[in-house]
């Protein structure tokens, strides 16, 4: 076992490094003395990430009124801490695909993603989260599920044996994980988020998603992600491997002061703001 623990360490090594411009821009973003114009030069600095980000902000993701033309005029308008988080989706998923012959499809994987990526931005609403934050819920959602990437790119054969074992219905797809790969892809996606010098909030939500945090300053991603990953799998958005659906902790519910019913209110619109939100993997 400790040789495949090994592997796999050497695999989140292998994984390719996110644009050092992101590190830049986080930086900027999170000082509270940054200007528009601080991050617009930081982001400009990655020719081919400036075209994305601009494309995106026109997109009806965002449906704003006007078309933005320049960066600067995107970072007004829409506020550096949307901006910052527009643009490392843009990194992240320039980076990351699914390779290898799997039973994991492709475009199932990133349909679930991007499902609870739009589902975690609308809980968040529902919870009165400041709109300056959504967007940070909807990348949280969005690479969730960081760590089976490298399993079904590392380690296809292991990979398919955990949803051969999965489809059973039996356990979780976390306990399997743990059987046939001596880790879970939780574990694993807190590693990938740490190589690449990712904050708190999104690592508890790589790395909480299915035994949520219900204290501390990040539990709120672990909890909205844990919620929104759940819901999504109910409404059969996408598929990431999972046959087993494991229920909310009531602890969650008390904490969030949901219920099931306001949730499914939330997602109403859900097909919706996926088609939308689309633009995102193109």
């Amino acid at each position: 076992m400790n040789r495949i623990i090994d592997k796999v360490k050497q695999s989140i090594d292998r994984m390719p490094s996110l644009s050092p411009v992101l590190h830049k821009i986080n930086a900027v973003a999170n000082n509270i003395n940054s200007s528009a114009q601080d991050l617009t030069n930081v982001i400009q600095l990655d020719p081919v990430l400036t075209a994305k980000v601009i494309r995106m902000v026109n997109s009806a993701y965002f449906g704003l009124p006007q078309e933005i033309t320049s960066l600067k005029q995107a970072v007004v308008m829409l506020g550096i801490n949307t901006i910052k988080n527009v643009a490392l989706s843009s990194a992240f998923l320039g980076t990351v695909s699914l390779k290898g012959k799997t039973g994991l499809n492709e475009e199932d994987f990133w349909r679930h993603s991007l499902g609870v990526a739009v589902a975690s931005k609308l809980i968040a609403k529902r919870l009165r989260v400041d709109a300056k934050y959504l967007e940070e819920y909807f990348i949280a959602g969005l690479i969730h599920d960081i760590g089976k990437v490298l399993m079904n790119n590392f380690f296809p054969d292991d990979m398919n044996t955990i949803l051969n074992i999965s489809s059973q219905k039996n356990e979780s797809i976390t306990a399997v994980e743990r059987k046939v790969l001596g880790l879970t892809h939780e574990e694993i996606g807190i590693a990938i988020g740490k190589k690449w010098k990712f904050e708190n909030n999104l690592l508890y939500a790589m790395g909480r998603h299915h035994q949520p945090v219900v204290k501390g300053s990040a539990a709120i991603f672990s909890m909205v992600i844990a919620v929104a990953d759940t819901f999504v799998k109910i409404l059969r958005v996408g598929f990431s491997g999972n046959y087993k659906i494991d229920p909310i902790p009531e602890e969650v519910w008390k904490v969030l002061e949901l219920e099931e019913e306001s949730v499914f209110v939330a997602l109403s619109s859900i097909n919706d703001e996926i088609q939308k939100a689309k633009v995102f993997l193109s």
